[in-house]
């Protein structure tokens, strides 16, 4: 019997093959390995790329894992995305990942273990973009110590948890609730500590420790560089988020 964990895994991948198979050999080299994988659950948008990258996304997934079952919409939607592969994981714990991210050093399932406190629902990997200059394990909103008046320098708010669709592991019975509450007018991230009071008042219930820490960053966002190579933009209309390419000329 394979005394490692077993874990499924929830993939947001877009049409971008190359992109996606990077970010595949760093997570299978430094994290995959240590687990007992069983299904990777996949969302491929036709996103930067058509019909045959979307193939191509979907046989390098198949490649890696044993197990695959693959979503392949006509449209690209990230919160569809997120919300159908939130419903899917069947093994107690998923990894959750996007196609863009590479990992700074190995990742154990003895982490992964020691970090099931009480109430954890998500154990994330600690990266730059968190910009957490806390030295709390536990990812809580920021927030300023005031006594009587008195300003104590910053806090953390220890109501209001927050969660992320980051490279983590994630409680299955918490993303199967998460799915089952989340607008898809809305970015996922954004609505998992704010923007939903349903899923705000349920998500407040547990909690999200960090695998890192402060300075410490695990993985690395490797979308950025790819993005901006391309010209490629973000911004949040309505409370979602929308990528917008540059004009073909």
């Amino acid at each position: 019997m394979s005394l490692k964990p077993d874990l499924d895994v929830t993939l947001v991948s877009g049409a971008r093959p190359a992109l996606l198979e990077t970010t595949l050999k760093s997570f299978s080299a430094l994290l995959f390995k240590n687990f007992e994988l069983q299904t990777c659950f996949v969302n491929i948008d036709p996103f930067e790329g058509g019909p045959d990258e979307v193939a191509t996304c979907e046989a390098i997934c198949r490649r890696v894992f044993n197990n695959v079952v693959a979503r392949t919409p006509e449209k690209p939607h990230f919160t569809r995305a997120v919300k159908w592969l939130w419903s899917q994981p069947r093994s107690a714990w998923c990894f959750h990942l996007e196609d863009d991210w590479m990992l700074e050093r190995e990742v154990t399932s003895e982490e992964f273990k020691a970090a099931h406190e009480r109430r954890v629902a998500q154990i994330t990997l600690m990266t730059r973009e968190k910009n957490w200059g806390y030295r709390s394990r536990f990812h809580y909103e920021p927030s300023r110590l005031v006594v009587l008046g008195r300003d104590f320098g910053k806090s953390v708010n220890k109501k209001r948890p927050i969660f992320t669709t980051s490279p983590s592991f994630v409680r299955r019975e918490f993303a199967l609730r998460c799915s089952e509450l989340m607008d898809e007018t809305l970015d996922p991230e954004k609505q998992l500590n704010y923007l939903n009071p349903a899923l705000n008042s349920f998500t407040s219930k547990f909690r999200n420790r960090f695998i890192g820490k402060r300075r410490e960053y695990v993985a690395r966002d490797i979308g950025r560089q790819h993005r901006d190579e391309r010209g490629i933009t973000k911004t949040v209309e309505d409370g979602s988020s929308v990528w917008v390419k540059p004009e073909q000329s």
